[in-house]
């Protein structure tokens, strides 16, 4: 917290305008951010612009390891919804803005997909956007990585991200 704010305080100090991106405590994870990230709350910003940054992954233990199968992962299709409204629950109890910067899901079965899409609709009907881990072609055959394929086809989690490219016009930032 400390050092939170003191970095806030030393960016003012020098840009009064842009956003500050705050990540949260215990890899910034969504599902438990009220038990370690709840202080952020008490961060002071001069000129209101933080957005607190979560992390959600869907594996058994939310490490985005993703080690088993689909169901050696305890997941459903409600899973992301279940793990990410926590934070948002935080942040809408808190009049806070807040971005989830890491999600993803493997390309090796249906059924993430699926759990992809509710995730992402549960966003958008939330008014927040994200970031998927991972792309770029340093990842090889990483399970989660949005990196075209070598035939020149997209990842198959790639259907459900571009669905929810776009910002909803009913949500402002």
């Amino acid at each position: 917290f400390n050092i939170a704010q003191a970095v806030i305080n030393g960016i003012r100090s020098n840009d009064t305008k842009t956003a500050i991106v705050v990540g949260g405590d215990s890899w910034s994870s969504a599902e438990r951010w009220q038990e370690e990230s709840d202080n952020l709350k008490n961060l002071i910003d001069p000129n209101d612009n933080l957005i607190f940054e979560a992390h959600v992954y869907f594996d058994k233990d939310a490490s985005g390891q993703y080690l088993g199968s689909y169901d050696d992962e305890e997941a459903s299709p409600n899973t992301g919804i279940e793990r990410v409204q926590p934070f948002i629950n935080w942040l809408k109890n808190n009049n806070k803005r807040g971005f989830i910067g890491e999600y993803g899901v493997p390309s090796d079965d249906d059924r993430w997909k699926v759990t992809l899409d509710n995730f992402l609709n549960h966003l958008a009907k939330n008014c927040l956007s994200g970031s998927y881990w991972a792309a770029g072609p340093w990842w090889g055959d990483y399970p989660l990585t949005l990196e075209i394929k070598d035939d020149g086809a997209d990842q198959n989690q790639m259907e459900i991200v571009k669905k929810y490219s776009k910002v909803a016009d009913s949500c402002s930032y």
